[in-house]
């Protein structure tokens, strides 16, 4: 058994860069620049004996604590890097409604208003650091408190921490008493970590992800709006209880077949999809936690690594043995889990949408709610409801579990795809199906043949002989070539070459961008690097944004530019 090595603190005099998954959401936040999908926000209202002032201090000796908190990520020649800004105030605003009419009704909007401004404004990655905070004071014992963090530097178990080491801060604070000594290690360590497994580990795991995933057609629920490139990503929430007398027909099951409360509710999920879809190859993104190392367990930071679950359904099974089949699945995909999602996509390759996520558009997870702190700072903690946010997936599909074993299903989607209506029926359809599987899981869970209307896979075209690769011509085609080339390592790179076929990723991309601002000083936006994939069409795009910046001048002037230019791409 190859066991890792312990995490270890690196030097913070050289260049720190990011983890795998960080990456992958630095590249999201520059490919939908401006946008809140990726914010993380937590609404409390507060009721008791509390100082803001006190809890503004706290926030500064949590955020002094934990080095990803004050961290601002940089570009460095098309490279992200972590930048560690030393300890100062947190951006913590406090505001004060209290002088108003006692049970003034407008000042609770106005404060709830306030944080919503707050949670809904995106952060700029280069210049501001991943936490901000509102306070709103309504009367002297009554408070609300809107957190919004950035994932880049948190995950949902980051949260739980950050609101206990918050708790314990005021408290301290309030009583005078020292303030703890930072953990061993810090997140910017972690990633460190990350990134010589994966040069240490090489390509052992991606052999499994590549065969497991080959020829993967990601599923989709019918929608009631057609798919636009163009969507808005806005998103919505629904969320229905699950009876408790289902919820115990779910640890009965899982009992019986040996199968955990995730693997048992992922199964009637599966289901659920294949009568939704009329297929049998059903594949969800998970995201596992990536917290196997202990001295992880009491870090803040993205811990994240998204794992893609797939399961072949067809021959018509019953319960039980779709049981069987998602405990392998499961299992398989956590022996893999230490491969980045992008290394990942950039095996399987597979076909490239900047207005689609790759391998999977629909996540499922089960998370074990130990629920929000009972107090803050000694004053009762109480939730607000979760407000509508941008959409990172067609649908994301929570059932949250608490301690006790009841059951609740959350679903986050895309309301540009989907109607409310769809989203409840498909959430009551999940609560009835999994009364009936469980109850009966000898029946056949999943027909053999497509259920009537369900889409049907296109018949596949004749392969047609390939065509003689076509060189490039001319100075910008030549020059985007010699940068792909530099890039990639690869030579003889044709005009009608796709860059993602040649081993090109995400990240890759903005390197790309950077040259390209180098060599022709133009500044593409990322999703044109995405859709302009090949040679032809990305030199093309590098002409048009040229003529657009030197205006009105002829094709040979602008021809004169490019030329110019041109060589500083070659090799």
């Amino acid at each position: 058994m190859n066991i890792p090595p312990p995490i270890r603190p690196v030097p913070r005099t050289g260049v720190l860069r990011l983890s795998p998954g960080q990456e992958r959401l630095w590249f999201l936040d520059r490919l939908h620049s401006g946008g809140t999908g990726y914010l993380i926000r937590s609404h409390l209202r507060l009721r008791g004996a509390w100082d803001p002032a006190v809890f503004e201090r706290a926030v500064t000796e949590v955020v002094h604590r934990h080095e990803v908190l004050r961290t601002r990520y940089e570009d460095n020649a098309g490279d992200p890097v972590q930048v560690i800004d030393p300890p100062g105030p947190a951006d913590v605003t406090v505001v004060d409604l209290s002088g108003g009419p006692a049970g003034d009704p407008h000042a609770a909007t106005r404060a709830a208003a306030m944080l919503d401004a707050a949670a809904a404004r995106p952060f700029d990655l280069r210049r501001e650091h991943p936490l901000r905070v509102v306070v709103v004071r309504l009367a002297p014992t009554e408070h609300l408190v809107g957190l919004t963090l950035h994932h880049i530097a948190v995950d949902g178990w980051s949260c739980d921490i950050l609101m206990r080491e918050l708790d314990q801060a005021y408290r301290a604070l309030a009583a005078g008493r020292p303030r703890p000594a930072p953990p061993p290690v810090q997140y910017a360590d972690v990633a460190a970590w990350q990134r010589s497994r994966r040069e240490a580990t090489g390509t052992s795991g991606i052999e499994y992800w590549r065969d497991r995933l080959a020829g993967l057609d990601p599923v989709t629920l019918p929608t009631d709006r057609r798919r636009d490139a163009g969507r808005d990503r806005r998103g919505d929430v629904f969320t229905v209880d699950v009876p408790r007398h289902v919820a115990r027909l779910v640890d009965g099951i899982g009992e019986r077949h040996g199968t955990t409360a995730f693997m048992t509710l992922l199964a009637a999920f599966k289901v659920l999809l294949a009568h939704r879809t009329g297929r049998t190859d059903i594949a969800v993104g998970l995201a596992d936690a990536g917290r196997d190392e202990p001295e992880t367990e009491d870090l803040i930071g993205f811990f994240i690594n998204t794992l893609v679950l797939r399961t072949d359904l067809s021959g018509g099974p019953s319960f039980v043995e779709v049981l069987h089949r998602v405990r392998e699945t499961v299992l398989s995909a956590l022996m893999h889990n230490d491969v980045p999602f992008d290394d990942v996509v950039a095996a399987v390759r597979p076909g490239r949408d900047p207005a689609r996520n790759p391998l999977f558009d629909i996540m499922f997870q089960v998370l074990h709610t130990s629920g929000t702190p009972g107090t803050l700072g000694g004053a009762a903690v109480e939730p607000l409801p979760a407000t509508a946010t941008a959409a990172k997936f067609d649908l994301v599909f929570t059932v949250h579990r608490t301690a006790a074993g009841d059951l609740q299903c959350m679903l986050e989607y895309a309301a540009d795809l989907f109607d409310r209506t769809t989203m409840q029926w498909l959430a009551e359809d999940y609560v009835a199906l999994l009364e009936r599987l469980a109850g009966a899981p000898q029946v056949r869970a999943v027909q053999p043949a497509p259920t009537p209307g369900a889409p049907t896979t296109a018949a596949i075209p004749a392969t047609q002989p390939a065509a003689a690769p076509v060189p490039p011509s001319g100075p910008v085609e030549q020059a985007v070539a010699g940068i792909w080339s530099a890039l990639l390592d690869v030579d003889d790179i044709a005009a009608d070459d796709d860059f993602f076929d040649l081993g090109g990723n995400s990240l890759l991309v903005i390197r790309v961008r950077a040259a390209l601002r180098r060599t022709f000083a133009v500044d593409l936006p990322v999703q044109v690097l995405f859709e302009a994939a090949t040679v032809a069409e990305l030199a093309a795009a590098v002409t048009a944004a040229v003529r657009a910046d030197v205006g009105r001048m002829s094709t040979s002037q602008v021809q004169g530019v490019l030329l110019r230019a041109a060589p500083k791409g070659t090799r």
